[in-house]
Order: structure tokens, then C-alpha cells, then sequence
């Protein structure tokens, strides 16, 4: 028998450890199962609740004012917030909040340029993942998405816009996406104009022999400098 490790075999029974249940037979190392043994059990768990209900608790803190470590100053609004969940929802506050800023060191915190009504929505959205662009909104959301970096809500107002697209606002949604840099709105609106230029021919010449007040309003709405490589352009000119 010399030479040969010695052999042991060891039959756990439930109860008697905490540790592995597994009947084991070694040869020299006791802690190795041998060949054909099955492994533990294991199943890895990805919860779909708990972002949501984690969401949901940190929302019902905000408007409990609880917790929240920042205010902002939106106009006569007051706006209770949480920096860490501003910082990660927008880079603009990722940057005021992280850097060394005044505004990384105050409680208050004054935002200017920037809709009130437009701003508490986008801090709902980032407490909640949900919004809703409508006519009556999207011309403050979408400056204000701008501001704060919000890419999801800028592609979502300019989806909006390119819906709404007419012959009697294709212009104007034109000029508003030139302001605010959205290039796919911007091409979607000079693709439709150009292929819509004779319903857009008759909406001017209807409009144009209207009342003063509408003439006008229609002026402010055509912005003349608009360089288009269409046949708007030579209309335009002449």
C-alpha cells in the first residue's frame, strides 16, 4: 500500500453541515468532486420589476420632498429634485453636478432659458419614463430637451413634428428645426415642402389676399432667407 494516496470516501448526510449535501469519493483531494458528479444548482435572476418599483419609490420621495438634495429655480417654479438621478438622466446636470461649478455646491440651483412647464416635465419624465409631446407643448419641450441634453425627448418631439407636417406649417417646422439643429427634422420638412410645392403654392396665394394681421403672421412664418435647392427658392425670388 505505500505509494498509493489513501482513498476516502465520505457520505454527507442532509443536517449534518451547512455546506455541500453532495456524496463525496476522493483520491487525495477532499474537496474535489470526482468525474460524473453533478454540480450545484444555479439559476441567475434579472428582475423586470425592480427598475420600475425603484423608479416608482424614488418618484414618490421627490414629490414627498424627501431625501432631495437640490431645488431648482425654474421662473416662480420651485422644482424639488434628487442630483444623483438628474445626473444620470441628463448630461447637463451630469456636468453642473459632478464638476466644480458654484451650482455643484448649492441647494438651490437657477435655471434660465427654459420653460417652466417645460422643465417640470422632463424632470417627470426622468422619475418616470414617460412623457407625452403635443401640440400645445412640443415648441417648449424641444428647446428645452436641447438645453439639458435629453436625446431621447428631442427625437421624440422631432418624430411629433415630422407627423404634423403641412403645407400650411411645413415652413415653420423648417425654420424651428434649423434654430434647433435637428437635421432629420430639417430634411423631412424641405423633402415635404419640395414635394408639396404646389398645395404650398396655393395655400400662400389663398393667404396672401387675406386680412393684413394674416398676411403678416404668414410672412413670419415663410422666413425669407431660407436657402432651398428647390423650386421654392426661384419662387421666392421672383
Amino acid at each position: 500500500m505505500e505509494g498509493k494516496p489513501m482513498r476516502r470516501c465520505t457520505n454527507i448526510r442532509p443536517g449534518e453541515t451547512g455546506m455541500d449535501v453532495t456524496s463525496r469519493c476522493t483520491l487525495g483531494d477532499p474537496n474535489k468532486l470526482p468525474e460524473g458528479v453533478p454540480q450545484p444548482a444555479r439559476m441567475p435572476y434579472i428582475s423586470d420589476k425592480h427598475p420600475r418599483q425603484t423608479l416608482e419609490v424614488i418618484n414618490l420621495l421627490r414629490k414627498h420632498r424627501e431625501l432631495c438634495d437640490v431645488v431648482l429655480v425654474v421662473g416662480a417654479k420651485k422644482i424639488y429634485a434628487h442630483r444623483v438621478i438628474l445626473s444620470a438622466c441628463s448630461p447637463y446636470f451630469r456636468a453642473m453636478f459632478t464638476g466644480e461649478l458654484a451650482e455643484s455646491r448649492q441647494t438651490e440651483v437657477v435655471i434660465r432659458d427654459i420653460d417652466e412647464r417645460a422643465m417640470e416635465l422632463l424632470i417627470d419624465f426622468a422619475y418616470t419614463s414617460q412623457i407625452t409631446v403635443e401640440e400645445g407643448n412640443v415648441q417648449t419641450l424641444l428647446p428645452a430637451a436641447c438645453l439639458l441634453q435629453l436625446a431621447e425627448i428631442q427625437e421624440a418631439c422631432c418624430e411629433f413634428l415630422k407627423r404634423q407636417l403641412d403645407p400650411s406649417n411645413c415652413l415653420g417646422i423648417r425654420a424651428f428645426a434649423d434654430t434647433h439643429s435637428c437635421r432629420e427634422l430639417l430634411r423631412i420638412a424641405d423633402k415635404f415642402t419640395q414635394h408639396n410645392f404646389q398645395e404650398l403654392h396655393s395655400f400662400f396665394k389663398l393667404h396672401l389676399h387675406s386680412s393684413e394681421e394674416t398676411k403678416s403672421k404668414l410672412i413670419t412664418i415663410i422666413v425669407w432667407d431660407l436657402k432651398f435647392t428647390s423650386p421654392v427658392n426661384s419662387y421666392f425670388k421672383k
